[in-house]
């Protein structure tokens, strides 16, 4: 079949069947990188071309299983992004050409300084002279412990990388980064132990506080995982410290 073909079944029908893995081999040349055989399918997406150089870097195109001629491209070492990720929209000529840039650059080195998330973690710590108190295991002990106990305690947290610090607490459920976060990257956690919640009268009426006190639950679960911490009495919270 002619690419020209080809193609034609990819716009019209999405790709199936490993077909973008076929026109990517034959559009894109990846220099010194060896091409992995195949594509490999998850729940919603598929690894459609991924090449490996030597120091484990990978170029990756991943392809909507639902979506027509949408996915996503980025780079890799060790599982871990050292590039942005990339969403495409059309599978077209210009595509082609960005895709073929990325391996160029790839080749021409421009990736081999640049840290994967763990790496800027571990030298960053070492660069402020942090110690751990914390491992990925008994963060999400805790996390886990929260979310099915008592899932609407209010908590704040700091990265490691951010600038300032949090002035608010927040509700656990309604925080959307901390489930995609890698949580080595938490220099401290502070957990609230009082809710308040406000019942509404009437227009004219002000709303009822009710508040409870949930001490004893966080207290239990930090114990029951021996987690180490500190209680901080004005802000009524426990403070645990991922580096200090």
């Amino acid at each position: 079949m002619t690419f020209s073909g080809l193609f034609g079944r990819i716009v019209n029908n999405n790709v199936g069947d490993n077909m973008l893995y076929d026109v990517l081999r034959e559009k894109l040349d990846p220099r010194s990188g060896v091409i992995r055989e195949k594509a490999t399918n998850e729940k919603y997406w598929r690894t459609a071309y991924d090449v490996v150089w030597k120091g484990r870097i990978h170029f990756i195109v991943v392809e909507s299983l639902f979506r027509r001629n949408y996915g996503h491209y980025y780079v890799i070492r060790d599982n871990q992004y050292i590039s942005p990720d990339f969403t495409y929209t059309k599978i077209d000529n210009s595509l082609f050409c960005i895709l073929q840039s990325m391996i160029d650059d790839i080749e021409s080195g421009k990736y081999d300084r640049k840290k994967t998330l763990s790496e800027k973690i571990r030298s960053f710590a070492a660069q402020e002279g942090f110690v751990s108190y914390m491992n990925n295991t008994k963060w999400c002990e805790l996390f886990a412990a929260i979310s099915k106990k008592i899932p609407d305690i209010e908590f704040q947290y700091k990265s490691i990388f951010d600038e300032t610090e949090p002035d608010v607490y927040w509700e656990y459920y309604g925080d959307e980064e901390l489930k995609y976060m890698n949580f080595a990257q938490i220099q401290w956690l502070k957990i609230k132990h009082t809710i308040t919640n406000y019942k509404h009268i009437g227009v004219l009426v002000p709303s009822e506080a009710e508040t409870h006190d949930k001490k004893d639950a966080v207290l239990e679960i930090l114990e029951q995982y021996r987690i180490p911490y500190q209680y901080i009495e004005d802000e009524q919270a426990f403070i645990v410290y991922g580096y200090r």
